[in-house]
Order: structure tokens, then C-alpha cells, then sequence
């Protein structure tokens, strides 16, 4: 093989082992796995048998071997050096360049590496590995024979030391951040575990003093917050799935376990239909599910009095810009405007509709029943 066909194989096969690390990069989640992966590219490109990854530990002041190829058992992980200025490792870290020893037995300058020694390398080409926050460490090819260093070799094995150097950046970030949601998701679930416990105290507290009450309506009253309550805790077991991180959900699926959990709490009677489609926005999942939750409670206990049948629909669907959220049923019927009073429950719901700037709609249900609509950029639509 000619100078030049030489020149060629030897280009194309580092622009093969940096192309094959680039991409193995955006899919590894592993940092170690990456490392070695770096050195196995940097030894293929240049034709070299042994290469490492060494990290500065400022604690000990020593370069500890994080990764590497072609290395006896025990040395990954476990081999340590001092920086020295006159090692080529030492040099390539505290001066940020490339250091290439063509045969240690020949040269003078440099010390000769006793891991190199003992593995018969005599060659090596080192390179600085910097990250944004500083020096991370050096990255080092070997070989068993004596071999020059060409500039498109120092070339390619600096490009690889910083490819390998923001690939160790970035999945360090991201196992920071997933440390962190990690923390967070368990002070969440630490944070719902009390409010569930709280909430069942505040149930037992009311179910006791209703029971000691000798006044009918007290009693009723506080037998209406526990059920309240008691149907809070289970809606805020759905609500505990979804975090301010989410940014849609899907309506059909969310609505319908809602209601799969909201049939439990009804008279056996009474249906409970979901029709839904669409997204919800992440944050308007939490004010949604609960007015879902009060007008669906609402209408179980007001629509069908004086009758152990009825059917209630719930339904959401997004309208161009807009969204809309009804509930309807086939009971009774809205009672005069005369008669008419707002109780805690709609107070509720519309102090939930306000968050999330919703309008509210009342008006009668195709089936002669009550239809309440809450929607966000659009018009009632009757």
C-alpha cells in the first residue's frame, strides 16, 4: 500500500470510530459504559493496542484509570498515578496539550509509565479531556510497538477527547437532574402520604362528633363533609399521578378512570357514562378533575330524588382554541330561578373555574335533566 492509500485507510477508519462514538453517545445512558466506549473508538481509529480513561480526583491529587481497553483485571477502576509534570499524563492535564511518545525506550524526557511497562507498551499519544466546568481528565492510546504520531492523529484523538468530554458533561447533568426528580417524586409521595393520613384523621374527628351529636341536623351536616372528604381522598389519588412537569394528558383515559373511581361512591342505580376526547393542559388537570368530581357528586345526590334510577353523563372535548366540560343528567330538572341556591358545591366549582379563567353554563339536559357546562374560550352552547 502506497503513502497515500495509507494516508486514506487511516482517515477513513478514525472518521469511522469518531462517527460510531458520536452516535453511541446520544443513546447511552451508562457513564461507564460510555467511557470505555470512547476508549474503544480511540484505539480502532488509530491502530493501538491498549487505551484509557483517566479522571483527575482533586481530593487525592491523583488520576485514577475510570475506563479502559486491553488492560490486565484490576487496573479499571483501581489504577492510580500522580499528575507529574514530567509524565506525558501529567503534562497533557495541567497544560491542556497533546503529548505523543513515539518509544519510551528511546526517549529522555518523558518517565516511563510503569503500567505501560508492565503491559509491554512502549508508545502512547495522550490528550487533555476538558468539560465547561474545567479539566475532567486525559485520554490515552498504547501500543506494543513503536509508532510515530502524525498531526491528523493527535488531530483526531483531540476531537475524540472532546466529544467524550461533553458526552461525560451532559449524562453527569442529566443523572444530577434525575437525582434531583427523584428527591422530589419522593417528597411528593411523602407529601400526599400526609395529606391522605390528614384527611382520613379529619373524617374519623367529624364521623365521632356526629355520632355524639344529639342534633339531627348537625348530624347530617357533618355526615355530608365526611362523605365529602372521604370523596376527596379518593380523587386526590388520582390527582397524585400527574405533577406540574406534565404539560398534557389524554382526556378519554383520564376522564374514564375518574369515573371508574366516582361509580363506587354512587347508588347502585345510577349510571355514571364518560365521553371525552381531546387533551387536557397540565395545568388545568387538577381544577378539571375536581369540578368533574363535584358536579358528578352533585347530580348522583340531587338529580333523582324520590327515585333509585338515573343516568349522568360527563364530557369534555376541545373546540378549535377552547374547551368544554359538561356534566348532564336525566333526573329531575333545574328548580325554579327563584328557588334556586348556591351551596358549597357550586362555590366550589366556581372558585376551580376561576383559576383557569372557565366560564360556567347552566341550562336543561336534552333528557329533561340538569346540564352544567364549564368551558374555556368558547360560548355556551345553548
Amino acid at each position: 500500500m502506497d503513502q497515500t492509500a495509507h494516508v486514506e485507510e487511516t482517515l477513513r477508519r478514525q472518521l469511522a470510530a469518531f462517527a460510531q462514538f458520536t452516535s453511541r453517545s446520544l443513546g447511552e445512558n451508562d457513564l461507564e459504559s460510555l467511557m470505555t466506549e470512547g476508549c474503544l473508538r480511540g484505539r480502532a481509529g488509530l491502530g493501538m493496542s491498549h487505551a484509557k480513561l483517566l479522571e483527575y480526583l482533586p481530593a487525592t491529587d491523583r488520576m485514577l484509570l475510570r475506563a479502559g481497553v486491553g488492560w490486565k483485571p484490576g487496573y479499571v477502576g483501581q489504577y492510580q498515578v500522580t499528575p507529574d509534570l514530567d509524565s506525558p499524563i501529567g503534562y497533557a492535564y495541567a497544560l491542556s496539550e497533546p503529548v505523543g511518545v513515539s518509544d519510551y525506550q528511546a526517549e529522555t524526557k518523558w518517565q516511563f509509565p510503569s503500567i505501560l511497562k508492565e503491559h509491554g507498551c512502549v508508545a502512547s499519544l495522550n490528550v487533555p479531556v476538558r468539560t465547561d466546568a474545567g479539566a475532567f481528565g486525559v485520554l490515552e492510546v498504547d501500543h506494543i510497538d513503536s509508532r510515530p504520531f502524525t498531526p491528523d492523529d493527535i488531530s483526531f484523538l483531540s476531537g475524540l477527547g472532546n466529544t467524550i468530554a461533553k458526552a461525560i458533561e451532559l449524562r453527569r447533568a442529566l443523572q444530577s437532574l434525575e437525582a434531583a426528580l427523584e428527591e422530589k417524586q419522593l417528597l411528593v409521595r411523602e407529601m400526599n402520604h400526609r395529606i391522605k393520613n390528614n384527611l382520613a384523621l379529619v373524617s374519623a374527628i367529624l364521623s365521632l362528633h356526629g355520632r355524639a351529636s344529639n342534633q339531627p341536623g348537625l348530624r347530617e351536616e357533618l355526615s355530608i363533609a365526611v362523605a365529602r372528604i372521604n370523596n376527596l381522598a379518593l380523587v386526590h389519588d388520582r390527582l397524585q399521578l400527574f405533577t406540574s412537569s406534565v404539560t398534557r394528558i389524554e382526556a378519554a383515559t383520564h376522564f374514564r378512570e375518574l369515573c371508574e373511581m366516582l361509580r363506587s361512591l354512587l347508588p347502585s342505580g345510577i349510571s355514571l357514562t364518560p365521553r371525552c376526547s381531546g387533551g387536557i393542559a397540565g395545568d388545568a388537570v387538577e381544577a378539571l378533575t375536581l369540578i368533574a368530581n363535584e358536579l358528578v357528586t352533585n347530580a348522583a345526590k340531587y338529580a333523582f330524588a324520590g327515585r333509585g334510577h338515573g343516568k349522568i353523563i360527563l364530557g369534555y372535548a376541545e373546540e378549535g382554541a377552547g374547551w368544554r366540560l359538561w356534566v348532564e343528567d336525566d333526573g329531575k330538572g333545574m328548580p325554579a330561578k327563584s328557588t334556586q341556591s348556591k351551596g358549597f358545591g357550586g362555590q366550589l366549582v366556581e372558585t376551580l373555574a376561576s383559576r383557569i379563567n372557565a366560564d360556567i353554563a347552566y341550562s336543561k339536559s336534552t333528557a329533561g335533566g340538569t346540564r352544567v357546562e364549564v368551558f374555556s374560550g368558547l360560548r355556551k352552547t345553548r
